[in-house]
């Protein structure tokens, strides 16, 4: 009798060692999987929604993979400039485009890269623009970021720009707005002005000026200069949604055409 008793003791206490561990292993799969990603893996490509339209996933990874923060420092003033830039390459040289008036001081001294938390130096302030507002800076490679490739992943040819600069063309950006991120952002082609930039319906703030605009073929058609300022029912304000975006063609790229010969 005592073997008999024991011997349901000891299926009972199996049964229950069983149902803990089945318990336990059903906590840790509804733990592990109930979690939303973490930074890193939110960064990698393939986290991408699948309900963004195939065609235009090309021009979505560019612009995260070719996203960087520019901090420049202007040490009379006491105060530091924070902008995006585009990282690319031409002939194995190394080149962040970004615009000018995110530039706090001229010299690649008061400069950084900033990537994923790591700066990088700037190497070189190649060329810049006032009118155009646009800069070019010569950099090292940087990890962690794919460059684009000059002129290749560029919009160059001009059935190109007559789809890109259509009504309601999908665009893309990535940028730092605020000094978070990198974030991206979707929208569309509002218009053109009678001198050359092209409004564009999404968002921005301080911060997200430089950012590289990709088509929805994945190739750069310009980068973030300004938001709209316009008249409402309060008088001024600033127009988040209407993003100004000078086309690249307005850049001077002979400086980084001559570094490639």
């Amino acid at each position: 009798m005592f073997k008999k008793y024991m011997k349901i003791i000891s299926q009972l206490i199996f049964v229950a060692v069983a149902a803990m561990l089945i318990s336990l292993g059903i906590t840790h799969i509804h733990l592990t999987q109930g979690r939303i990603p973490t930074h890193t893996e939110f960064r990698t490509l393939d986290s991408m929604s699948n309900s963004f339209p195939v065609a235009a996933s090309a021009g979505v990874k560019r612009s995260i993979n070719s996203a960087v923060r520019i901090v420049s420092f202007a040490p009379k003033a006491g105060h530091v400039s924070v902008s995006t830039g585009t990282y690319f390459k031409h002939r194995g040289d190394y080149f962040i485009l970004t615009v000018r008036h995110g530039i706090a001081t001229l010299s690649c001294a008061f400069i950084q890269i900033e990537v994923d938390g790591t700066l990088h130096p700037c190497d070189e302030i190649i060329s810049y623009d006032d009118r155009n507002d646009y800069a070019i800076l010569s950099v090292g490679e940087i990890g962690n970021r794919k460059p684009l490739r000059f002129p290749r992943d560029f919009v160059t040819k001009h059935r190109e720009w007559i789809q890109t600069v259509s009504p309601l063309e999908p665009l893309v950006y990535t940028g730092y707005p605020n000094t978070i991120g990198p974030v991206t952002l979707s929208g569309r082609v509002m218009g053109i002005s009678a001198d050359e930039y092209v409004y564009f319906n999404s968002y921005a703030w301080s911060g997200s000026s430089g950012s590289g605009v990709f088509n929805s073929q994945g190739k750069m058609m310009g980068y973030i200069v300004a938001i709209d300022v316009g008249h409402t029912e309060y008088g001024i304000d600033v127009l988040e949604n209407v993003i100004l975006v000078v086309p690249h063609y307005r850049v001077d790229w002979t400086p980084i055409l001559k570094r490639g010969k």
